[in-house]
């Protein structure tokens, strides 16, 4: 007979856990009775509550409570705990409609799949059964629309639970701009502009039961001083919480996902899966579907729907036909065609966009009583810049109402302008062109990212010849890709990026920046980088010119794309000193004579028909696993010293052949060797991995696979990790959990490789049973 002491236990304690995130503060959950039958009374909103609960390994848990007999997700869903319903009904109420169009998206793990409806992929997800927390990182440019579709999910989700189509509800959490270094902070905040009963302590326990699913929006921007460590740390003590259940959906922009989530993602003591979800760009047909909404809700003639059809057409064309797919972009220049069809976009459509604003502000709006201007043009600019600086400078995206008025003052104070002049401005702030009232009371953000963005921009170029400002400026949380591109293209308009030697300058600049060590010389590093990055793409103007004999130094390339997506970045004859390329994507970016001195690879992703790597001086154990991209667009991840080396080769880098010395285990027993690096691909995702999920088949079911497990058991390579029975699942369920990185347990292939004793002792033994007699089954 099955002992089943330990699972009634467990359920025992869950259950007075649970039930313990609900009730009073100060008060307590007794809970009382047999193995199989508890009887539990606990005080919650003032009110003396009890309930009976019939466990059973078979048939779950249900509980008895107030003449009614429930199963113990319904239980605690109900309106006597979470009220999910009236949840559901608050989100429908806090929610604002708007026009929606089908924006696509597609698992980024494999692109050779064709897009589906954001919607439809997302909603799969959540409806999906899995082995262990599911982890959904929506991941996409700024202003691809992420926020847009993660709205409407939850919104559609809400309508969903409320017909009784799900028994899931979600819960948007806005982290974006928020200076949170905990998640519960975010979670607080988002049910009290809810005003519903919950508080935070519970949101655990209802995401491991599966019947609400947080929905994190801007995971990335969830920063303290510690930047991504915070982020991921306060995402990491919500996972265990989880305890191997449940699910959440997170977006972060896709340079931060590249950079830090996967490289984190397996540093949970609970067994979870990460599930990467890349959202695409508009495509001609979303376009077209949303003029026709745009149309109908405005209710235009189809005189005046042709008219904006028109003025869209003219306005994103040439240099800006890529910003056609950013659907917050688009949506903006509709908007401002609307009010004026004349707009014409210009070169630089988002300055010509900001400027009309600013100028229509400043002449229609921001009047005095006798309708003439409060502030010039410049001075309304230079007012936007100090507020973006300032948000910048507090890792905040929002400013309290003391703040601006200081701000606003101080600002003034340089300008000519009258005591009453700066009070009327202070007053006026929130309804300013590009400006918007925060999520506090009283406090003021900006309209869009893409207009903090821009202004931002707009003070980093200026401070690029200022060492120690620049220092300082670079130090603050992580810039997105889409700052340090305007900032090159704000250099290229001023001038000041029109030859290498330009070019060069400014690459000093960014390096002189990194020099000097500190507690946030590691961030400088990466936002040097990416500006460095954006500064090389524009100079190259896609493609149309090399650059040749340019030193870069001290920097980190921290992911995200150093070519353009139509053409290739060909550097010539350059010198690469000090320089970490981490996760950056390589296709179509072309190293030809160049030197590499203390040059890393750390995952970056390369095609061997357009990633040249003729650096010489790079040494292939500075070279850190690799992203290939195939034939047909998948992505292969590869571990292995030999494979790397042998794709360096193919790449074009003078990588000597004898680089990996004779006699190491993969040229005694490659079978074994694949299977690992299999097994490593997999292991990069999730961390422990369940033995009966899908990723492993291909691992469990190698005629090879029981042998090698031994060993990896044998040298606590991988361990089961102990107590990970899930307490609902019906059957035991085997995880094994990874002690070190992938990358450092392949490296043990080399001789003479830095690595530890167990992973030295690991491969030595596969070398020596490849050599003796193969591996079986039995091992």
């Amino acid at each position: 007979m099955v002992d089943l002491t330990d699972f009634f236990t467990e359920w025992r304690d869950r259950i007075k856990d649970e039930l313990s995130s609900f009730s009073d503060p100060g008060s307590t959950v007794e809970v009382n009775g047999s193995a199989r039958r508890l009887s539990a009374a606990w005080t919650m909103r003032g009110a003396a509550r009890d309930a009976a609960f019939t466990i059973s390994r078979d048939r779950g848990v249900t509980v008895r409570t107030n003449g009614q007999k429930l199963p113990y997700r319904g239980f605690v869903a109900g309106p006597d705990m979470a009220d999910l319903r009236y949840v559901a009904q608050m989100i429908l109420k806090a929610s604002e409609r708007r026009i929606f169009v089908s924006t696509s998206a597609r698992l980024s793990d494999d692109e050779s799949r064709a897009p589906r409806p954001a919607l439809e992929v997302l909603t799969d997800l959540i409806d999906e059964d899995a082995d262990a927390t599911r982890v959904a990182m929506i991941t996409g440019e700024a202003g691809a629309g992420k926020t847009r579709v993660l709205q409407e999910l939850v919104r559609r989700q809400a309508e969903r639970y409320l017909q009784g189509r799900t028994d899931r509800l979600l819960l948007y959490v806005n982290a974006q701009g928020r200076a949170l270094a905990r998640l519960n902070e975010a979670l607080a905040t988002e049910l009290q502009d809810l005003r519903v009963g919950l508080t935070y302590h519970s949101i655990s326990v209802l995401a491991r039961l599966g019947i609400l699913i947080p929905v994190i929006d801007g995971f990335d921007e969830l920063l303290g001083v510690s930047g991504y460590a915070d982020a991921f740390g306060s995402l990491t003590v919500f996972l265990d919480q989880l305890h191997g259940e449940g699910r959440i959906l997170a977006s972060a922009r896709s340079i931060y996902y590249e950079e830090e989530f996967q490289a984190r993602a397996s540093r949970a003591s609970a067994p979870w899966q990460v599930v990467p979800v890349a959202i695409e760009g508009w495509s001609k047909t979303t376009i077209d579907e949303y003029l026709n909404e745009y149309a109908k809700d405005e209710r235009l003639s189809a005189h005046r729907a042709k008219r904006l059809r028109d003025g869209v057409s003219k306005v994103f064309q040439g240099e800006n036909s890529e910003l056609r797919s950013k659907p917050l972009f688009f949506v903006k220049t509709v908007d401002r065609l609307r009010e004026d069809p004349k707009f014409p976009g210009g070169k630089n459509l988002l300055k010509e966009l900001v400027v009309r604003l600013i100028e229509r502000e400043q002449q229609e709006k921001l009047l005095d009583r006798h309708s003439k201007p409060l502030l010039t043009v410049s001075q309304l600019d230079g007012l936007m810049r100090e507020l973006a600086e300032e948000m910048w400078s507090q890792e905040t995206r929002e400013l309290d109402s003391r703040s601006v008025r200081e701000l606003a003052e101080m600002a003034m104070l340089d300008e000519d302008v009258s005591d009453s002049t700066r009070q009327e401005i202070v007053a006026r702030m929130a309804t300013l062109a590009c400006l918007a009232p925060g999520a506090r009371p009283g406090s003021i953000a900006f309209e869009h990212d893409l207009f903090f963005f821009f202004f931002l921009a707009e003070v980093i170029a200026s401070q690029l010849f200022l060492e120690k400002d620049l220092q300082l400026i670079l130090s603050r949380s992580a810039l997105a890709e889409d700052v340090a591109d305007r900032v090159a293209l704000q250099l290229l308009t001023d001038g000041r990026l029109e030859s290498v030697e330009q070019l060069q300058q400014l690459l000093d600049q960014l390096a002189e920046a990194c020099v000097m060590e500190w507690r946030r010389t590691a961030q400088v590093r990466e936002n040097a980088g990416l500006i460095a990055m954006a500064l090389l793409r524009v100079f190259s103007r896609n493609g149309e010119r090399e650059i040749a004999e340019c030193t870069i130094r001290s920097l980190v390339f921290p992911g995200g794309r150093l070519s353009t997506k139509d053409a290739t970045i060909t550097l010539v004859q350059c010198r690469l000193l000090d320089l970490e390329i981490r996760r950056t994507d390589l296709v179509g970016t072309r190293f030809v004579s160049c030197e590499a001195r203390n040059v890393s690879l750390v995952e970056p992703l390369v095609d061997s028909g357009s990633t040249r790597l003729e650096l010489d001086g790079l040494a292939a154990e500075r070279v850190t696993s690799l992203r290939v991209r195939g034939k047909h667009g998948e992505l292969e991840k590869s571990y292995s010293p030999i494979e790397i080396a042998d794709t360096l080769r193919d790449c074009g880098a003078p990588i000597a052949a004898d680089s990996i010395p004779d006699g190491s285990a993969a040229v005694a027993d490659p079978e074994i060797v694949e299977l690992l690096n299999r097994l490593m691909r997999v292991y990069s995702r999730a961390n422990p991995v369940c033995m009966d999920h899908e990723t492993m088949r291909g691992v469990i079911r190698h005629p090879r696979w029981k042998g090698l497990e031994k060993l990896l058991r044998k040298h606590h390579i991988v361990e089961e990790p102990r107590d990970k029975e899930i307490h609902s699942r019906r059957k035991k369920i085997v995880f094994l959990r990874r002690q070190f990185p992938p990358e450092q347990i392949m490296a043990g292939l080399r001789v003479g490789a830095d690595v530890g004793p167990n992973i030295r002792a690991f491969w030595r033994e596969i070398e020596t049973k490849a050599t003796s007699a193969p591996m079986t089954q039995a091992g």
